[in-house]
């Protein structure tokens, strides 16, 4: 008997959870039908600057990389626009004819124009000959790159680098043959990413490739250099969690913020400048009893806009207009969006503020300390940035394999363009590798005794 009534127990908890599962999938299939594509924004949409192609059905969205040569298929995903907005942390809208495209990190939206249909030449990424990626390549650089000038190239002399039409090349061969038409453009955001390998042609500041500290592939690891930095502290430092956040207050009252990257591993839901502003408020507690605060961006490469933006929401008490961003639209640009910065509260950090940068200081870094220069209590010391500001426009080629360029031309508000040269420092400071070698890190130790007022 007692085994009869275990079975029977068995069974009724079988049937419990097959009504759990099927309340959960209808659930799943009626929040479906609440948060598909409506009928204003399904259809074939096209970015008003051209790059990419959007289609939007009642089951399916895809992505299209879209040039005057191809148009390649670059990503998939279901259309449940609430669940790709939590997952993703991208929302889609219709304002006035336009869709518009917003994707957490990046600070302005997409516009996207309705088409009437698909071009036939969208499909998907698969076999193709080399001349065909390319020629892929070739034209979608020369259709969205926003800064040959800057780099004194003349991409249409790169066209004789095209392969014949029925060339026979390895995939090795076909990646080499397009890194040396990249060559020359000293953009890290300018990418070629493939299953054998990725290349950059941006080049490397000369005192973190200098003999005699070869570590790793003859580079100074930015492990090490952290660890140099946090040596010359002095004290030990407390990690943010979920981001690239390390800080200290000093006895002397002299607080020290060192950023690794610009990313933050954002919780399910959430958005990545409100969450990372609410992180930083830990940071914010300990340095409000800081005299001075030195913000460490040296060997930072990047990550999100949104992050960046979450961190400086602390420092202001006042919305800010910190840049302008344009895109290349052809032979023209679009016009221009102003970045603000929004106050995070009524009480922000007004102390004075050293950021510290090098030429390894890229991307969302660079914008970071864009977003801080324009504030009365910061001075940059250090070196010049990177000089890669524009956000990445990405392309699938018609091989499977992805292209990254620059198509963004960010300006501070008196107009000044620092693409390709980098944001110059208030306080300059030349970065040398001897005593980073040695384990000595002279620039921090000079902010310090700025900080304290030396």
């Amino acid at each position: 008997m007692g085994a009869g009534s275990g079975g029977a127990d068995v069974k009724r908890l079988l049937n419990q959870l097959w009504v759990v599962i099927g309340a959960v999938v209808a659930a799943f299939i009626a929040s479906w039908v609440i948060y598909m594509p409506d009928a204003e924004q399904r259809g074939v949409w096209r970015a008003q600057s051209g790059g990419s192609i959007i289609t939007l059905n009642r089951l399916q969205a895809k992505l299209y990389s879209e040039s005057s040569h191809s148009c390649v298929e670059q990503l998939t995903f279901p259309a449940h626009l609430k669940l790709v907005e939590f997952a993703e942390g991208a929302t889609v809208s219709v304002e006035d004819d336009t869709l518009m495209l917003r994707v957490d990190g990046a600070l302005d939206p997409t516009p996207y124009t309705r088409i009437d249909t698909l071009p036939a030449a969208c499909a998907p990424a698969g076999n193709a000959t080399p001349r065909e990626v390319f020629d892929a390549m070739w034209t979608a650089m020369g259709e969205h790159y926003a800064f040959f000038d800057l780099h004194s190239v003349n991409w249409d002399t790169r066209r004789a680098l095209a392969p014949a039409p029925d060339a026979v090349l390895t995939d090795a061969e076909l990646f080499d043959l397009l890194g040396q038409a990249l060559d020359g453009l000293d953009d890290g955001h300018v990418q070629l990413g493939s299953p054998i390998g990725y290349f950059s042609p941006s080049k490397t500041p000369e005192w973190f490739t200098q003999n005699p500290y070869f570590t790793r592939d003859g580079y100074l690891i930015r492990a090490d250099l952290d660890r140099t930095a946090h040596e010359t502290v002095g004290i030990p430092l407390t990690s943010v969690e979920l981001t690239g956040i390390e800080y200290a207050l000093l006895p002397d009252g002299v607080g020290y913020i060192s950023i690794r990257h610009m990313g933050f591993d954002t919780p399910f839901g959430a958005r990545s400048e409100p969450a990372m502003a609410q992180a930083f408020i830990e940071v914010a507690d300990t340095m409000a009893e800081a005299n001075s605060i030195i913000i460490d961006l040296r060997y930072n490469p990047g990550g999100s806009d949104s992050v960046s933006f979450g961190i400086a929401s602390h420092f202001t008490d006042q919305p800010l207009d910190v840049f302008t961003k344009t895109t290349r639209d052809g032979d023209t640009q679009t016009a221009p969006f102003t970045a603000i910065l929004q106050p995070f509260d009524a009480t922000p950090l007004s102390q004075p503020v050293i950021v510290l940068t090098s030429k390894l200081t890229g991307s969302a870094a660079e914008i970071l300390t864009m977003a801080l220069r324009e504030l009365p209590q910061v001075t940059v010391m250090g070196e010049a940035t990177s000089g890669g500001l524009s956000d990445i426009l990405g392309f699938k080629l018609p091989n499977g394999w992805d292209l990254g360029l620059s198509h963004q031309t960010y300006r501070t508000m008196d107009g000044s363009l620092y693409e390709a040269i980098g944001i110059p420092p208030d306080v300059p400071f030349t970065i040398e590798a001897t005593p980073l070698i040695n384990g000595e890190d002279p620039l921090l130790r000079a902010a310090f005794e700025r900080a304290r007022g030396g």
